[in-house]
């Protein structure tokens, strides 16, 4: 519309569009949202004049959008500023949806420390990836797409690619990268490939929603509760991935996998593929990898290292003559400990009240041994000096 917003009465219709005024970092923005698909865009800073013709103002805002994701811009119809009137809201579920994203926004805002540092397109293009309850836990983006594929004599052919794809969500990616390697991998390599990106799917879904947002956490415990144990894949998409490659490479493959040494040396190398192939899919910028990228780099030299490490110390604990049952309390160790320090044939710790050692080793056990590393140990004292009893995983920083 052309003149001030109507606040006459409307029916509740598929083709609607919600608006919401929010005020952050003393600026007022703007969150609008279909109806039928809850395809939604956040813009910051909008002025009184814009709201005044909200007519061009949104229908100027959801063709950028829809250009943004690859769809025509006829995917909601002709769209005309002239013909937009803006009623009272109708529907409960939808405005409790932009309740959730208001809160999804206000916590990018605060992570990225005010308004002027937003990333205004990543914010728009991971509130349309959210499953809702009031779409039936589908993701807008989806709901959208196969609305543009069922507009006939409209949709262009890469619209139409992009309808038919499979997907974001971490699940369809690690599908669409093992694809891709199948075809340019030697066989028994793309079978490394496989395995730890099995591993790093398990990995997902077993631990990676402990770090979720309260909001997250929420949407993750309702399908996890239904029985789908591989909600976290399913849910999330490739920002999710590169916040948990510490924990995978540095925890879990040493924790949780008994697998081929092969398999453990590929970890890093096959990890770091993965994040660049989502740097080139255009799903993730190389700033949003470059610390996991720096982790997943480390482990391919550093896993080898710490389980010959871990094989070593445990052939040491198993001719340890010591008696623990004989040592005093002071005397003995059972702990995860950080590796301070390292001298030919024997290791230093942090302690609670300053560093703990020497632990005896041998030169060839001080060669591989790293100063951050960690180590779960028990150690006995005698005379001053301390040996190992029993090991557990070593843990690479």
């Amino acid at each position: 519309m052309a003149g001030a917003p109507s606040t006459r009465s409307t029916e509740a219709a598929a083709d609607d569009w919600y608006a919401n005024l929010l005020w952050l970092d003393g600026r007022k923005c703007l969150l609008i949202t279909h109806a039928a698909t809850l395809f939604s865009t956040f813009e910051p800073d909008v002025a009184k004049a814009s709201l005044t013709a909200v007519g061009s103002l949104l229908t100027r805002l959801i063709e950028r959008e829809l250009a943004a994701e690859g769809l025509p811009p006829t995917t909601f119809g002709a769209l005309e500023a002239s013909t937009i009137v803006v009623g009272r809201t109708c529907s409960r579920s939808v405005l409790g949806s932009m309740t959730d994203m208001r809160y999804q926004i206000e916590a990018a805002v605060d992570q990225s420390g005010g308004l002027r540092r937003l990333d205004l397109p990543r914010l728009n293009r991971s509130l349309r990836r959210i499953p809702f309850s009031a779409i039936k836990y589908d993701r807008p983006i989806d709901r959208t797409r196969a609305l543009a594929g069922g507009t006939a004599g409209m949709v262009t052919v890469a619209a139409k690619r992009l309808a038919q794809d499979t997907g974001d969500r971490i699940d369809d990616l690690l599908d669409r990268f093992l694809a891709e390697r199948s075809v340019t991998l030697p066989p028994k390599e793309f079978r490394s490939y496989g395995a730890i990106i099995d591993f790093f799917r398990h990995s997902l879904n077993g631990y990676a929603y402990e770090n979720l947002s309260q909001f997250d956490r929420k949407r993750w415990d309702r399908e996890f509760n239904l029985g789908k144990e591989d909600a976290y894949c399913r849910l999330f998409s490739a920002d999710k991935i590169p916040g948990e490659v510490g924990a995978f490479v540095g925890y879990f493959m040493i924790r949780k996998v008994a697998a081929p040494k092969v398999v453990i040396a590929s970890t890093g190398r096959v990890i770091t593929d993965l994040l660049d192939w989502l740097v080139q899919q255009g799903l993730l910028k190389p700033a949003d990898i470059a610390e996991a990228r720096e982790r997943a780099q480390s482990a391919g030299s550093d896993l080898p290292k710490a389980e010959r490490l871990a094989g070593l110390l445990y052939e040491l604990a198993d001719r340890s003559e010591v008696d623990v049952h004989a040592l005093a309390d002071d005397d003995y160790i059972e702990d995860q400990l950080a590796i301070s320090r390292v001298e030919p044939g024997e290791l230093w710790f942090e302690g609670d009240e300053g560093e703990l050692g020497p632990l005896e080793v041998g030169r060839a056990i001080s060669r591989l041994a790293q100063p951050g590393w960690s180590i779960n140990l028990v150690m006995g004292r005698i005379r001053g000096r301390w040996h190992v009893v029993e090991v557990g995983s070593v843990y690479p920083d």
